[in-house]
């Protein structure tokens, strides 16, 4: 009778101690998920954002009501705003989240960046050999990624309401 007692007690603790731990362990992986979400947006973006931001004010200083001509439009893709928009992707590049969470989140803004860079691009070469169709292929390009660039912020919005994170709408023009 003692070893059937002694089982049921051991059992019971056993239970106990595996209940504790798995929750202990759900309990800092949410933890983890939160602190590197927090130290993504407000410490490993930051350098990556100036950089898009950067590109995307030159890009505009020159397009729509801004627009001067097809040259000067080359001249800044193959100055600056693509060279800069490079680093950009590099930066993101460079970030290695924690978390698979925060890194999926990562993956779609250089998934979006990509895309984008590969319109600059387009835009530059169609310019070059005046084709025109080729630029409005580009520029269609331009409004497609906008819906990369919204998957992403949606994304990183469910998150940061499910982590219980503020993150602060940055103005952007992608």
């Amino acid at each position: 009778m003692k070893t059937a007692k002694r089982n049921i007690i051991l059992t019971a603790i056993t239970v106990i101690i595996v209940c504790a731990t798995y929750f202990l362990l759900r309990l800092w992986d949410d933890t983890a998920v939160r602190n590197d979400l927090i130290d993504y947006v407000n410490n490993k973006i930051l350098r990556a954002h100036q950089l898009e931001r950067q590109a995307m004010d030159y890009y505009d200083s020159l397009t729509g009501g801004n627009y001067i001509d097809d040259e000067t439009l080359f001249n800044k893709l193959k100055a600056d705003i693509i060279p800069v928009y490079k680093s950009f992707i590099d930066e993101l590049e460079s970030i290695k989240p924690k978390t698979k969470k925060v890194e999926n989140i990562n993956r779609l803004y250089i998934e979006a960046a990509s895309a984008q860079y590969d319109a600059f691009v387009a835009m530059r070469d169609a310019l070059k050999k005046k084709d025109g169709e080729g630029l409005k292929a580009a520029k269609n390009k331009f409004v497609e990624n906008r819906l990369l660039f919204d998957k992403m912020r949606t994304k990183l919005a469910k998150l940061a309401k499910k982590e219980n994170v503020r993150i602060k709408k940055a103005e952007t023009k992608n």
